[in-house]
Parts: C-alpha cells; sequence; structure tokens
C-alpha cells in the first residue's frame, strides 16, 4: 500500500482537487471535449466549440486566481463562488459577443497569468515572500510540463514499440488520447499541486536554487550590461547623424528591458548578498532605462503616425507606459516586487475590451488613415465609394490595399460597408481582391516594391462575369511571382482528389492538371502586344491566351501582369489569371 501511494500519491491529488475544485472541473471539461472531437463526435472546427475552449481554458486561469484570492483575504466560499460566476459570465460574453472575439483574450490571457503572480499579495506582502511564492508556483509549472512530456512521450513510444514488435494494430486516436490527457488532466492538476498553501515566508523559508547566483551574477546581469551599452551606442549614433531609428529599434528595446526586469525579479534574493556586478546592476537599472524609453516613445510614435496603430503597435504602446511607470517609480523610491506584474496586468486588462481597448482604438485608427488616403485621391466622395478619374499612384495603391487587407483579415466589414452602395451592404462581402477592383485599381501586395518607369502593371477591364462556355472548369485567382526554383509551385485540390499545379519560371508559365499532358506558355508574345497599344490607363480588354494539347483544351485568362522593362527585355515578376479548361474524349 505504501508503494502504491508513492507511485500515485492520492492524498495529494485529492487535497488539490478540494483547493481548485472549479479548475479541476474546467481541466476535466476541456479534456472530455478533446477527447469527443479526437473521436470525431463533435467538430472542434465548430466556432461554438473553439469558443467553448477558449471559455474554458480561460476559467481554469481565473477560478485558480479567485481561489488564491479568497485564501489570502479569508472570504466565505459562497463569496467566493458568486465572484467565480460572475467572472464566469463575462467571460462567456467576451467570447459570444464580440465579431473578432479571439484576439481579446490575446490580452486578457497574459493579464491572468501576470494576476496570478501577486493575487495572494493584494493588499499586503513582503517582497521576499511573493519571491518564494512564484519561484515555487512557476518552477511547478515546469516540472509539470516536463512531466507530461515524459509520460505521453514515453507511453506513446511503448505502445509504437508494441505495434512495431507484435504487429498490433493500435489506432492513432489513442496516441491523441495520451497527448489529451497528459496536456489537459495531468498537467495542469499537477500544476496546481505546487502552488503553496501559504502566503507569508521567513527568510529561513526562502533558500534561493542552487546555480542560480552563478547564472544572475556570471550570465544575466552582465548580457544586460552588455546590451545596455550597445543601445547607448545605438543613441549616440542617432544623435550625432540625425538619422531616423529603423522599425525594429521599438522591440530591440523591448529585448533589453525584458530581460533587465526578468533578471531583477529573478535575482532579487540574492540582491543584498551579492557581487559588485549584481548590486551595480540593481543600482543603475531603473534610471539607466530613461533614456532608451525616449527613444522607445520615440520609435513608435514614428510608425504610428506614418501607419496607424494596429494591435501590435498597441502592445508597443503598452510596453513603453509600463516600462515609463517602472522606471520613474523605481528611480523615485524602492519598487514593491508585486507592482511590476500587478502594473503590467492592468494594462492589459484596460487592453482586452471597451472604447480604449486594442481592438477598438486598432480599428478605428486604421479606419480612419483609410478614409483619408480614400478621401485624398477621390475614391471616398460624399461617403460613398466612387472610381476615380485618376488612378492614384503606386504607394497610396499599395497603403489602401494594406488597409483593406488588414479589415478583412481581422472581420471589421462593418467600419467600411457603409460607404458602399445600400444594394451591396445588405450581403457585404468584405474581399479586399474586389474591392479594390471597385476602386479602379487592383489589388498591390505590400512586398511589391515602388514603381519606376520601366515598369509595369497590367489589369484587365473585368466586369467581374466569368463566361465558362465551352469549357468545364474554372480555376479562379490564380496568384504567382516568378521563380528560379522549378520546385516552388502553387498547388489546388479540387472535385475527386484532382490536383492542379502551376509554376512561374519567367517567361514560362507551366501548368499541370492531375496526371494531363502539361502546359507550357511563353508570356513573351502577350506582353509585347499589349504594351504596343497606345492606352492612357493600364487595363486591357483582351488579356487571354487559348490553346489545346492532347488531353485538354484550356485558357488563361489574365487579371494582372507585373513586372519591368530593361531595354528590349521583359521582366514579368507576378502573374494573377483564371484558368478554364476541357476535358477531350
Amino acid at each position: 500500500m505504501k508503494l502504491f501511494n508513492k507511485l500515485f500519491p492520492l492524498d495529494d491529488l485529492i487535497s488539490t482537487v478540494k483547493r481548485f475544485p472549479l479548475s479541476v472541473l474546467c481541466a476535466l471539461l476541456l479534456f472530455l471535449l478533446c477527447i469527443l472531437s479526437i473521436h470525431k463526435i463533435v467538430d472542434i472546427e465548430n466556432t461554438s466549440i473553439e469558443r467553448l475552449l477558449v471559455v474554458l481554458g480561460t476559467s481554469y486561469l481565473i477560478f485558480g486566481i479567485i481561489r488564491l484570492l479568497a485564501q489570502s483575504q479569508g472570504l466565505s466560499r459562497a463569496k467566493e463562488y458568486s465572484l467565480s460566476a460572475l467572472c464566469a459570465v463575462a467571460i462567456i460574453a467576451l467570447a459570444w459577443l464580440p465579431i473578432i472575439w479571439w484576439m481579446h483574450f490575446y490580452y486578457l490571457v497574459p493579464a491572468l497569468l501576470l494576476t496570478l503572480m501577486f493575487a495572494p499579495f493584494l493588499k499586503s506582502g513582503d517582497d521576499l515572500s511573493v519571491w518564494f511564492f512564484n519561484s515555487t508556483m512557476w518552477f511547478g509549472v515546469i516540472v509539470s510540463y516536463v512531466a507530461l512530456l515524459l509520460f505521453a512521450g514515453g507511453l506513446c513510444t511503448a505502445l509504437w514499440a508494441v505495434h512495431e514488435l507484435f504487429d498490433l494494430n493500435i489506432p492513432d486516436e489513442v496516441y491523441s488520447d495520451i497527448w489529451a490527457f497528459a496536456c489537459l488532466i495531468l498537467g495542469p492538476i499537477y500544476a496546481l499541486s505546487w502552488v503553496p498553501n501559504r502566503f507569508f515566508f521567513s527568510k529561513e523559508d526562502c533558500n534561493a536554487p542552487t546555480g542560480l547566483k552563478f547564472i544572475v551574477n556570471w550570465i544575466s546581469a552582465p548580457m544586460v550590461f552588455l546590451y545596455l551599452g550597445v543601445l547607448y551606442a545605438y543613441f549616440i549614433k542617432i544623435l550625432i547623424t540625425g538619422e531616423v531609428p529603423n522599425g525594429h529599434l521599438a522591440y530591440m528595446i523591448c529585448g533589453f528591458i525584458g530581460a533587465a526586469i526578468v533578471t531583477y525579479l529573478f535575482a532579487h534574493p540574492l540582491r543584498e548578498q551579492s557581487s559588485a556586478q549584481l548590486r551595480l546592476f540593481y543600482r543603475i537599472l531603473f534610471p539607466a532605462m530613461i533614456v532608451p524609453i525616449g527613444f522607445h516613445f520615440y520609435a513608435i510614435w514614428e510608425r504610428v503616425s506614418a501607419y496607424g496603430i494596429t494591435e501590435s503597435r498597441y502592445m508597443l504602446g503598452i510596453s513603453a507606459l509600463w516600462f515609463a511607470f517602472l522606471a520613474t517609480a523605481g528611480t523615485l523610491k524602492r519598487l514593491p516586487l508585486r507592482a511590476i506584474p500587478m502594473s503590467l496586468a492592468v494594462l492589459m486588462l484596460i487592453a482586452t475590451v471597451g472604447p480604449w481597448s486594442a481592438v477598438s482604438v486598432s480599428g478605428l485608427s486604421q479606419k480612419a488613415r483609410l478614409e483619408a488616403l480614400l478621401i485624398e485621391n477621390n475614391i471616398l466622395v460624399n461617403e460613398k465609394i466612387v472610381t476615380p478619374s485618376i488612378k492614384p499612384n503606386f504607394e497610396v495603391r499599395k497603403n489602401i490595399s494594406s488597409i483593406l487587407a488588414y479589415m478583412c483579415r481581422t472581420k471589421r466589414s462593418e467600419l467600411i460597408e457603409v460607404w458602399f452602395e445600400p444594394n451591396k451592404q445588405i450581403n457585404f462581402q468584405c474581399d479586399e481582391y474586389a474591392l479594390t477592383e471597385e476602386m479602379g485599381f487592383e489589388f498591390v501586395y505590400y512586398y511589391n516594391e515602388a514603381a519606376d518607369e520601366n515598369r509595369f502593371d497590367l489589369y484587365s477591364q473585368s466586369n467581374g462575369y466569368k463566361d465558362i462556355t465551352g469549357y468545364d472548369h474554372l480555376i479562379e485567382g490564380v496568384y504567382l511571382f516568378k521563380s528560379t526554383n522549378e520546385f516552388e509551385q502553387y498547388k489546388l485540390t479540387f472535385g475527386d482528389d484532382e490536383t492542379l499545379t502551376a509554376s512561374f519560371l519567367a517567361p514560362y508559365l507551366n501548368v499541370v492538371v492531375a496526371n494531363m499532358d502539361p502546359i507550357e506558355v511563353d508570356l513573351t508574345a502577350l506582353l509585347q502586344r499589349l504594351l504596343a497599344l497606345e492606352t492612357e490607363s493600364s487595363q486591357y480588354q483582351d488579356m487571354e491566351f487559348r490553346g489545346e494539347n492532347q488531353d485538354i483544351s484550356y485558357r488563361f485568362e489574365f487579371t494582372g501582369l507585373s513586372g519591368a522593362m530593361h531595354g528590349d527585355n521583359i521582366d514579368i515578376s507576378n502573374i494573377n489569371f483564371d484558368f478554364y479548361y476541357k476535358l477531350k474524349q
């Protein structure tokens, strides 16, 4: 019986379940949903199932936070469960009400993970207790992940060996079941068992792990000094040369300050008895952050003023505000340890929901930028989209295309659909390619280079109607860049496992349907004919190529051809076409 208890510590498991019943219930429900999905009983790609999975995963964290808060503040179970119910309702509303619901959880989940660090110390708690509580808890998380990897990996390897050695048929679902159990039951519950039962510790309790002193004294702190020296050298170069910082500066500063703060947290119990470099690190860290933070704000402002706010730039703004708070507070007086995660958690919660959230601010910022571009180029007139008499220049088309792609990709069509005719608003489809075509130009990809006097961008005068008369199949919207590698291909599977493979080794376009005779088209003659036409616009009516081989009759209807002229040579960079074909009897 003693051996059984050592191998399967049921008492510890039962005490963990009793302590965190709601979090354990969420883990069990997640496991059940995953098993049902593995065995094809429910469809995990169903939107409602996806939302439910996110709600359960988020609830696992928030119920654990509330339990720690209740224990530290002496709340009754009734108050704890009432607060848990309110939070569960809020999470469900956040998952089901917004259109782009998933983006809100990008900010909520990190905020909850940060809240775990200070939940028991909301009103009080000395730095040493905060440090020891978090070191024990997060070390338990690491151990739990190692345990689940060893358990699932070892068991699956054993089953694979049985399959290979004894030729036993083990269904693939069994392996998935094992990993689901390890990731959703074993790991989460084992991690909960590591959360300390008390929240105040003495110096005798808080022994730093073996090896931590060496790491922070001789690796972490010196690396922070080195990175700080590199950044300050770059700042001096900026001031001397007057050059504008590049787009990566904000991320570099985040990396430096992030590494410094992690070192600050990790090394806390060693700060009184440490090497000279670590004492210097604690003395100068917050004042040394002030100059990088100033450049951080400047770099963010440069990007926002040029390209507006997006979710990633919003996060950079949050980092700048957080760093500024830490630098100011840490310079003026000694900063409590719990204030570091607490301040960032507050900012992340602000970013989660409301008119000030990352989703709302980013959407409105990009809409305002798009609206200004459209009005300036006579595309938006009296709040309605029209085709301008003069096509916008390349950079304007590129910026409009980029914003429209952002709007459609993040499902913000409600912000722009009011600009279109009422009959189109009824069944509005946010397709950036169709929207730019309605504005009178072809969609421009963000990685396209700026146009020069030798460049050409030819587009078809398509009315949207596809005439398939005489053909059996139509493959729409094939887009290819010039390739220098025959293995870079566009592949599409359709029908009864029928495949189409296309590659563009300029000027030759190669297409293969299933295992039929390949098609190779030289686009040089077509481009020469089009470029020889005298036209004031870049739109053409006849941009097609017809032909046949021993297996099929085909037609290429090009909607876009781009490239540059180099003397008498035509360099085609990318093509866009619809492909029609009919099988021969």
